[in-house]
């Protein structure tokens, strides 16, 4: 079957209802996988979609010694610099851990015209030699110094690749080396790209509360919502991997037209599950329901039906 000139199947089998044992297929969509890390089938759920989809997949590892995902094609991380506005306050932001207020003007001056991160650091460097700026205005330059002084060698030393190779099935990209800033800028970059100039892919986005931070800013966070609201024109899919949603963006959340809610056991993150499953409350599933899933049996929500699913691995 066609769609968009995409090459995919019209829908993916998903596993089976609880009670009825009958085959549970879903769409393809933006989706996310919710539940606690090798107790709830994240990982599985994930793969077993993605073979299933017909569509090629990029997969971010993270962290050290992460197991997940251990068959697939590793392909090099990718980077194209960039020097605008909105991506260097975003990076800045998320080096920080807090949102720029002062700084906002003089970056936006910084940036304009530039061509690299290493021009606006060079630019900041200059003015600061000048031995022109006082007060408030030498603070601010002072700042943001330091952080492009700790965030562009990161990316300078990485090796990093200019050309994003993706091929059949799940790709893995390994990003186990890099600073958690330099890792927002990988996954920034290859969904940018992916979202520009390519049909038929999913990109899996790790630890949401890490890099769809709802208090600060991210790289990721601005490139997400625009691949929210444009990617499934060209077959292009986010899936979230999340253990939770505290602390996560509920702007892109609030986008996603289909969740995969696993296990968990801290009564706050079972009180977010059963607010996103959209049932009258009389026909929700109770905390202890969510309290005692097993391994690759979730609720499966959408603003259609909720049902209760075992999900079959590839």
């Amino acid at each position: 079957l066609q769609r968009n000139e995409v090459k995919m199947k019209e829908k993916i089998k998903l596993g089976y209802e609880i009670k009825t044992g009958k085959e549970v297929n879903i769409y393809p969509s933006h989706l996310i996988v919710t539940g606690i890390t090798q107790l709830s089938g994240k990982t599985t759920t994930l793969e077993a979609l993605i073979k299933r989809s017909g569509l090629k997949a990029v997969i971010f590892k993270t962290k050290i010694g992460e197991k997940s995902f251990t068959e697939g094609i590793e392909i090099a991380p990718f980077f194209r610099d960039r020097s605008d506005y909105e991506f260097v306050k975003s990076l800045i932001e998320a080096y920080a851990k807090e949102k720029l207020f002062l700084e906002k003007g003089t970056l936006m001056r910084l940036c304009k015209g530039s061509v690299s991160l290493i021009e606006i650091k060079k630019r900041v460097d200059e003015e600061l030699a000048s031995g022109k700026l006082r007060g408030l205005k030498e603070e601010i330059h002072t700042r943001l110094q330091h952080y492009l002084e700790n965030l562009i060698p990161q990316i300078q030393y990485a090796n990093l690749s200019k050309t994003l190779d993706i091929r059949e099935g799940i790709n893995i990209m390994n990003l186990e080396r890099f600073s958690e800033e330099a890792q927002s800028l990988i996954i920034q970059s290859v969904a940018d790209e992916v979202l520009k100039t390519m049909k038929g892919v999913i990109i899996v986005i790790p630890e949401a509360w890490k890099f769809l931070p709802q208090k600060y800013n991210n790289p990721c966070k601005r490139v997400v919502e625009s691949f929210i609201r444009q990617g499934a024109t060209n077959g292009n899919f986010i899936w979230i991997d999340s253990q939770d949603m505290a602390g996560v963006d509920k702007i892109p959340l609030k986008q996603i037209t289909e969740w995969c809610l696993g296990y968990q056991s801290e009564i706050n993150e079972v009180k977010h599950t059963l607010g996103q499953i959209p049932l009258p409350k009389s026909q929700k599933p109770k905390a202890e329901d969510i309290m005692s899933l097993g391994t690759c049996i979730v609720y499966f929500a959408t603003r259609e039906r909720t049902i209760n699913v075992y999900v079959q691995p590839f």
